[in-house]
Protein backbone atom coordinates (compact mmCIF):
# COMPACT_ATOMS: atom_id res chain seq x y z
CA UNK A 1 0.00 0.00 0.00
CA UNK A 2 3.25 2.65 -0.66
CA UNK A 3 1.63 3.71 -3.68
CA UNK A 4 3.44 5.48 -6.45
CA UNK A 5 5.04 8.55 -6.15
CA UNK A 6 1.77 10.51 -8.24
CA UNK A 7 -0.54 8.60 -5.82
CA UNK A 8 1.13 9.45 -2.77
CA UNK A 9 1.51 12.99 -4.15
CA UNK A 10 -1.92 13.58 -4.98
CA UNK A 11 -3.27 11.88 -1.23
CA UNK A 12 -0.72 14.58 0.54
CA UNK A 13 -2.71 17.52 -1.36
CA UNK A 14 -6.33 16.53 -0.61
CA UNK A 15 -4.92 15.92 2.75
CA UNK A 16 -3.12 19.56 2.89
CA UNK A 17 -6.38 20.73 1.00
CA UNK A 18 -8.60 19.52 3.70
CA UNK A 19 -6.62 21.38 6.57
CA UNK A 20 -6.12 24.34 4.09
CA UNK A 21 -8.74 27.51 3.14
CA UNK A 22 -10.08 25.38 0.65
CA UNK A 23 -13.73 24.66 2.39
CA UNK A 24 -16.07 22.98 -0.18
CA UNK A 25 -16.94 20.28 1.60
CA UNK A 26 -18.12 17.84 -1.55
CA UNK A 27 -15.26 18.39 -3.89
CA UNK A 28 -12.92 17.55 -0.70
CA UNK A 29 -14.80 14.20 0.07
CA UNK A 30 -14.89 13.34 -3.87
CA UNK A 31 -10.88 14.53 -3.92
CA UNK A 32 -10.15 12.63 -0.32
CA UNK A 33 -12.31 9.21 -1.84
CA UNK A 34 -10.28 9.19 -4.79
CA UNK A 35 -7.32 9.73 -3.21
CA UNK A 36 -7.76 6.85 -0.98
CA UNK A 37 -8.49 4.62 -3.55
CA UNK A 38 -5.96 5.64 -5.85
CA UNK A 39 -2.88 5.29 -3.00
CA UNK A 40 -4.12 2.26 -1.15
CA UNK A 41 -6.19 0.69 -4.24
CA UNK A 42 -9.92 -0.11 -4.68
CA UNK A 43 -9.32 -3.21 -2.18
CA UNK A 44 -13.18 -3.67 0.03
CA UNK A 45 -11.26 -2.42 3.08
CA UNK A 46 -10.51 0.85 1.11
CA UNK A 47 -13.54 1.45 -0.58
CA UNK A 48 -15.45 0.61 3.04
CA UNK A 49 -13.33 2.92 4.67
CA UNK A 50 -13.56 5.73 1.68
CA UNK A 51 -17.50 5.60 2.10
CA UNK A 52 -17.42 5.98 6.12
CA UNK A 53 -15.57 9.12 5.38
CA UNK A 54 -16.50 13.17 4.57
CA UNK A 55 -15.15 16.17 4.52
CA UNK A 56 -17.18 18.38 6.67
CA UNK A 57 -18.80 20.84 9.93
CA UNK A 58 -19.52 19.02 13.05
CA UNK A 59 -20.48 21.67 15.50
CA UNK A 60 -18.89 24.68 15.20
CA UNK A 61 -15.24 22.70 13.44
CA UNK A 62 -14.88 21.76 9.86
CA UNK A 63 -12.77 19.02 8.76
CA UNK A 64 -12.26 15.11 8.40
CA UNK A 65 -15.41 13.28 9.90
CA UNK A 66 -17.24 10.36 10.15
CA UNK A 67 -19.71 10.16 7.13
CA UNK A 68 -23.48 11.68 8.59
CA UNK A 69 -22.55 12.02 11.72
CA UNK A 70 -21.37 14.99 13.62
CA UNK A 71 -18.26 14.02 14.38
CA UNK A 72 -14.24 14.39 13.60
CA UNK A 73 -11.88 12.19 13.42
CA UNK A 74 -10.02 14.25 15.78
CA UNK A 75 -12.51 13.02 18.48
CA UNK A 76 -12.42 9.85 17.78
CA UNK A 77 -8.53 9.60 18.23
CA UNK A 78 -8.51 12.02 21.21
CA UNK A 79 -11.27 9.52 22.88
CA UNK A 80 -8.98 6.61 22.19
CA UNK A 81 -5.72 8.31 23.48
CA UNK A 82 -7.26 7.33 26.80
CA UNK A 83 -8.04 3.78 26.23
CA UNK A 84 -5.44 1.16 27.48
CA UNK A 85 -3.49 -0.68 24.71
CA UNK A 86 -6.07 -3.19 23.12
CA UNK A 87 -4.75 -7.01 23.81
CA UNK A 88 -4.84 -7.56 20.27
CA UNK A 89 -2.46 -5.14 19.74
CA UNK A 90 -0.33 -6.28 22.11
CA UNK A 91 -0.45 -9.68 20.26
CA UNK A 92 0.13 -8.20 17.20
CA UNK A 93 3.23 -6.49 18.42
CA UNK A 94 4.59 -7.74 21.29
CA UNK A 95 7.30 -5.43 22.43
CA UNK A 96 5.01 -2.24 22.35
CA UNK A 97 4.93 -0.74 25.05
CA UNK A 98 2.45 1.45 26.88
CA UNK A 99 5.15 4.87 26.18
CA UNK A 100 5.08 3.46 22.26
CA UNK A 101 1.32 3.42 22.67
CA UNK A 102 0.38 6.77 24.30
CA UNK A 103 2.74 8.40 21.69
CA UNK A 104 1.25 6.45 18.68
CA UNK A 105 -2.11 7.88 19.87
CA UNK A 106 -0.82 11.00 20.93
CA UNK A 107 0.30 12.07 17.71
CA UNK A 108 -2.84 10.48 15.81
CA UNK A 109 -4.94 12.88 17.39
CA UNK A 110 -2.50 15.68 16.27
CA UNK A 111 -2.37 14.72 12.57
CA UNK A 112 -6.35 14.11 12.87
CA UNK A 113 -6.48 18.06 14.74
CA UNK A 114 -4.34 18.94 11.98
CA UNK A 115 -6.93 17.75 9.70
CA UNK A 116 -9.90 20.56 11.44
CA UNK A 117 -10.68 23.59 12.13
CA UNK A 118 -12.88 26.70 13.31
CA UNK A 119 -15.89 26.39 10.57
CA UNK A 120 -16.49 29.93 11.30
CA UNK A 121 -12.93 31.59 10.91
CA UNK A 122 -11.78 28.75 8.15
Amino acid sequence: MAGTAITRTQFLAVLSDIAGENADAEDLTKRLRAAIHAFGSETPDNVRCSKQLEVGPAGQEFGLKLRKQPLLLSDVAYALEDAPMPASIQDAIPGLTDQDWDAFTRLTTLIYTLLSKDAVRG
